[in-house]
C-alpha cells in the first residue's frame, strides 16, 4: 500500500507536485486507476459525465464502458497530470499529425506517446526503450533508424515518428483490428498471436483476460485518455497545422553550435530540440540528417550554409591489417609515427596479426566549428545485411562474445576460422540475421506481413480460460461449486492425480463462452 501511495503522489493524483521528468512504468497507471476508480466516489454518479465522445476505433457498449469509466477518472482525478503531459506534447502534436495522415493512421493513435512516454522526448525505459514512441533498438534500426555513437534517431520527432507510422501500419496490417495493433505495439505481435490461436478471439476484448495486467490495461487507457484530450484540445481550439519548430535536413556534418552562432540563439536551447545528436553535431558518415530549429530560420540557416566554407577536421579511420605488414610500414603509409599508432590503438607491443583492425590518422570535411576532438570513425559495433562485425576489446572471450549475441562459442570459431586464441582490434563477423544499418544509410527492413497474418487463426471464441489462485479454505470441491463445474473437471485441465491443492496454486478453468 506504502509502494501504491508514492505511485500515487508519484502520477500527481493525490494532490502532490508535479515533476519536470517522470518514467513511470505503464504497469503503475494501470494499478493507479483501477485502485482509484473503485475508491472514486463521483464515479457512482451516473449525471457526472454528460459529455458526449467519440471513440472512432471501433468498441461494443461492454467494452464502451469499461472505457466510460476510465474516462471519468481522468476527467477528474487525473486531469491535472493529464493536462501536463498534453501541454507538453502540443508542440509535437502537429508534427505527429501530419505524418500519419500521410501514412493513413487513425487520428486517435496521434496522442500514442502519452501514455508510451509521456510525451518526454527523453524518456528511456529501464529495459532500453527510448524516445516518444518508446522503441527498443532492434524495432528502431527494423524500421530504418539510426543508432550509434554519434545519433540515436528514437529521439528523432520526425523521423521515430515516420518509423512508429510503419510499425503501426504493419501492426494493423497482421490482424486487420486496431486494438489489437495497439495491443502488440506494447506487448508485442508474437504474444498476441499466440494468445489468439490459444484461447481464440476477433479483438483484443476477447483475449485481454489472457494477456499481462499492464497490456489489459493499455489500450482501455489509451483509448479514454484520448477521449478526453480530444475534447479538451477542442475546447482550447488547439491548432494542429501549427508548428513550433522547422526541420532543416543536411548532409554535411555540422555542429548545433554553428547553427546557433548563425541565428543568435543559444547553443543549450538548440541541444533541447536536438536530443537525438548526442555529441552536438550531425554523424560524420555519409547521410541527411535532422536538425530542428526555432520557427522563422531555416530559410536563414539554409542560405548562411551554403555560403560557408567547408573545412578539414582531423580524423581516425580504420586500417585492416594485411599479411606482411608493420606498424612502421603502415606509420609511413599514413604518414604517422609507430609510437602515435601504438597510443591510439593503445598497444602494448609492436607485433600485429593480420585481420586485425587498427586505427589511422585521416580526415573529414565539415562546416566550421565543427569538433574539438579528433573525429573517430570507428564503430566496435557494425551492423550489415550480411551479419554483425564486432571488434574485440581487451578481456574478450570467446564465451563472452557468444553470450553477448546469444549465440554459440562453436559457431563463432566456425564462422571465423578460429583455431587458437582472438586478440584485441581483431575484426569477427556473427553471422545473425539482421537486415539494418547502425552507420551509412538507413533502410527500413521489409516484413514479410501476409505470412504473419497467416498465422493468425482468428476464430470467435467457444471456451473461457479462468485463472483461480487458490485461498485458504478452498478445496475442490467448493471451487467446483464456486464455478459450476466438477471435481473431476477441475482435476482433468489441471493434471491433478489428487485432491490436494496448496494456498497460491493458480488452477485453470474452462467454461463455455455462453456459460456466463
Amino acid at each position: 500500500m506504502k509502494k501504491l501511495l508514492t505511485f500515487l503522489i508519484t502520477l500527481g493524483l493525490c494532490g502532490g507536485t508535479v515533476k519536470a521528468e517522470d518514467n513511470l512504468n505503464p504497469e503503475d497507471v494501470g494499478i493507479i486507476l483501477s485502485v482509484a476508480l473503485d475508491s472514486s466516489k463521483i464515479l457512482n454518479d451516473p449525471q457526472f459525465l454528460k459529455s458526449k465522445i467519440d471513440i472512432s476505433i471501433k468498441v461494443n457498449l461492454v467494452e464502451k464502458s469499461i472505457i466510460q469509466d476510465r474516462i471519468r477518472f481522468f476527467k477528474t482525478k487525473g486531469i491535472k497530470r493529464l493536462s501536463y503531459y498534453l501541454d507538453r506534447g502540443k508542440k509535437y502534436i502537429p508534427v505527429i499529425k501530419e505524418i500519419f495522415k500521410r501514412y493513413n493512421i487513425p487520428d486517435e493513435l496521434i496522442f500514442l506517446p502519452i501514455i508510451e512516454s509521456h510525451f518526454n522526448i527523453k524518456a528511456r525505459s529501464p529495459a532500453g526503450a527510448a524516445g516518444l514512441w518508446q522503441f527498443m533498438p532492434q524495432t528502431a534500426r527494423m524500421y530504418g533508424l539510426t543508432i550509434n555513437k554519434w545519433i540515436d534517431e528514437r529521439y528523432d520527432v520526425e523521423k521515430s515518428t515516420i518509423a512508429a507510422a510503419l510499425y503501426l501500419r504493419d501492426l494493423y496490417g497482421i490482424f486487420d483490428d486496431w486494438t489489437l495493433a495497439l495491443a502488440s505495439y506494447n506487448t508485442g505481435e508474437g504474444v498476441i498471436i499466440r494468445k489468439i490461436n490459444k484461447y481464440g478471439g476477433l479483438n483484443f476484448w476477447d483475449i485481454d483476460e489472457y494477456l499481462s495486467r499492464e497490456t489489459r490495461n493499455y489500450v482501455p487507457n489509451f483509448l479514454a485518455s484520448v477521449a478526453v484530450i480530444r475534447e479538451i484540445l477542442e475546447k482550447e481550439h488547439f491548432d494542429y497545422s501549427h508548428s513550433e519548430f522547422e526541420i532543416l535536413k543536411v548532409k554535411k556534418p555540422v555542429s548545433l553550435r554553428y547553427i546557433a552562432s548563425l541565428i543568435g540563439v543559444p547553443v543549450s536551447y538548440l541541444k533541447q530540440l536536438n536530443p537525438h545528436l548526442k555529441k552536438g553535431v550531425t554523424p560524420p558518415y555519409e547521410g541527411e540528417y535532422n536538425i530542428y530549429i526555432p520557427n522563422g530560420y531555416k530559410e536563414t540557416v539554409k542560405a548562411a550554409l551554403e555560403k560557408s566554407p567547408i573545412e578539414k577536421y582531423p580524423a581516425f579511420v580504420e586500417y585492416t591489417v594485411k599479411r606482411g605488414d608493420s606498424l612502421s610500414k603502415i606509420a609511413k603509409k599514413f604518414g604517422t609515427t609507430v609510437s602515435y599508432l601504438r597510443k591510439i590503438n593503445n598497444l602494448e607491443k609492436t607485433v600485429i596479426v593480420a585481420g586485425s583492425v587498427l586505427k589511422v590518422p585521416s580526415y573529414i570535411e565539415a562546416y566550421p566549428d565543427y569538433y574539438d576532438k579528433v573525429v573517430d570513425l570507428s564503430e566496435d559495433i557494425i551492423y550489415t545485411p550480411k551479419g554483425i562485425i564486432y571488434k574485440i576489446k581487451r578481456g574478450d572471450t570467446l564465451g563472452k562474445i557468444a553470450r553477448k549475441f546469444r549465440v554459440s562459442v562453436s559457431a563463432l570459431k566456425r564462422w571465423n576460422n578460429i583455431k587458437g586464441y582472438i586478440y584485441p582490434n581483431q575484426r569477427i563477423v556473427i553471422y545473425k540475421r539482421v537486415k539494418y544499418r547502425n552507420i551509412g544509410k538507413s533502410t527500413v527492413v521489409k516484413r514479410n506481413i501476409s505470412y504473419l497474418k497467416r498465422k493468425v487463426k482468428k476464430r470467435k471464441p467457444t471456451f473461457r480460460y479462468i485463472f483461480y489462485r487458490v485461498k485458504k479454505g478452498d478445496s475442490l470441491l467448493k471451487i467446483s461449486r464456486k464455478f459450476d463445474v466438477s471435481v473431476k473437471e477441475i482435476k482433468k485441465w489441471n493434471k491433478l492425480n489428487s485432491n490436494i491443492i496448496r494456498i497460491g496454486q493458480k488452477l485453470t478453468i474452462i467454461k463455455r463462452v455462453n456459460d456466463g
